[in-house]
């Protein structure tokens, strides 16, 4: 099959007609295979000269962007057709958010890049009609990626715009947890400066005041307190653990 370079300049007036009959050429091709022997060798293809035939057209890419990563295991060429999107199809979109969004779920769940995952994720959480578990998804993978100071900011924002009792009190819990998981990366640094420059663990995190490796210890914002482990050797809250993110089906 020609590019859709060629094709673009071969159809003339016909260019969008000719995409929406490749969009359902490839809607068709995928059932077939999908039944068939799954050899999905040409819809990326297919996709790809149906976008660049209508470049505005928002179904292909989000389509693509989920089939090519999730049923083909192609992550390379759906983040193509994702990125493709998002340079094309029109911010004002109801579903333009869902390309920047697959894209965070590419970074995150095939490549384990917590942090563009979050930067893909938070670009969606702007446009209208993304969900409202955005926010408190971004700074679960910010944190998972030790980046817990980039979501803070982020979560003041939102509180700031929400529209509800409800919805604030929801990313007040996630901005305290990040605030955990950020005193607690802080104090593990610096039992690691203690032993290193004293050759031995502190007994406890007074330790690390006394010898002024820092200020003071931080207020646990759960109401518990910042204790230190002598087995592990490392800082726990004794309410809250570090955020984590384990569970996939966050997005079902």
């Amino acid at each position: 099959m020609p590019s859709g370079a060629f094709l673009k300049g071969a159809a003339l007036s016909y260019d969008l007609l000719l995409a929406d009959l490749l969009w359902v050429k490839s809607l068709a091709y995928f059932g077939d295979q999908y039944v068939a022997d799954h050899d999905y060798s040409w819809l990326y293809h297919i996709l790809d000269i149906t976008t660049t035939l209508d470049p505005y057209f928002e179904d292909p890419y989000e389509f693509g962007g989920i089939v090519l990563a999730d049923e083909i295991g192609d992550i390379e060429k759906s983040s193509l057709l994702l990125k493709k999107g998002m340079e094309n199809v029109s911010k004002g979109h109801p579903r333009y958010w869902y390309l920047p969004f697959f894209l965070g779920f590419n970074h995150w769940y095939h490549k384990n890049d917590f942090k563009k995952g979050a930067e893909y994720l938070e670009q969606a959480s702007h446009f209208p009609g993304s969900p409202s578990y955005l926010p408190m998804l971004t700074a679960r993978m910010y944190a998972d990626a030790s980046q817990a100071e980039m979501a803070l900011p982020f979560l003041a924002e939102m509180i700031r715009s929400a529209r509800t009792p409800e919805r604030r009190a929801e990313l007040e819990q996630r901005k305290k947890e990040v605030i955990v998981n950020r005193d607690l990366d802080m104090l593990d640094k610096a039992v690691l400066l203690y032993t290193e420059h004293f050759n031995e663990y502190p007994d406890s995190l007074d330790d690390l005041v006394k010898q002024g490796i820092i200020k003071r210890i931080p207020v646990e914002p759960f109401g518990g307190e910042y204790l230190y482990d002598l087995i592990l050797h490392t800082a726990y809250s004794t309410i809250t653990e570090r955020i984590k993110m384990h569970e996939r089906k966050i997005f079902n």
